[in-house]
């Protein structure tokens, strides 16, 4: 009987330790920004804390591509939509853009203080018509 209750306890404290293996780790605040694309970007410059989720939401009926400078998603704690891409030495990193489609979006949670900078490049219906916009992202107070 004393063997059996051991098993059990042994059992029950490995199934706790596999459980929370499988957890992902998240520096999400809760707090969601949203920067809608419809006749112009809204709001061009957010302030927002380490960790807050800024999404991109595409309201138009043709596609936005949000594009950041080289190397400036290396502070990223959470991503939707930036997919991972290989480099040589199979180490992945974030792609600085995202086409977004219509009624699409992507997001991004920045972990460090700064400022980040991107383009938002919006298509248009009429010849030569695309709209680039500049955005601000203000990380910490």
């Amino acid at each position: 009987m004393l063997s059996m209750n051991r098993m059990m306890i042994g059992v029950a404290l490995l199934a706790t330790t596999v459980g929370c293996a499988s957890v992902a780790d998240t520096t999400r605040t809760g707090r969601i920004h949203d920067v809608r694309f419809g006749e112009r970007m809204t709001p061009a410059t957010l302030q927002v804390e380490p960790g807050d989720e800024i999404r991109w939401i595409n309201g138009r009926s043709m596609p936005v591509t949000v594009e950041f400078l080289a190397g400036a998603l290396g502070s990223v704690s959470c991503e939707e939509g930036f997919s991972k891409r290989g480099l040589s030495n199979l180490r992945g990193t974030l792609q600085e853009s995202t086409t977004l489609g219509p009624n699409a979006s992507a997001s991004l949670c920045f972990g460090d203080l700064g400022t980040v900078d991107y383009n938002a490049r919006m298509e248009s219906a009429v010849a030569g018509g695309q709209v680039i916009e500049q955005g601000t992202i203000r990380v910490g107070r």
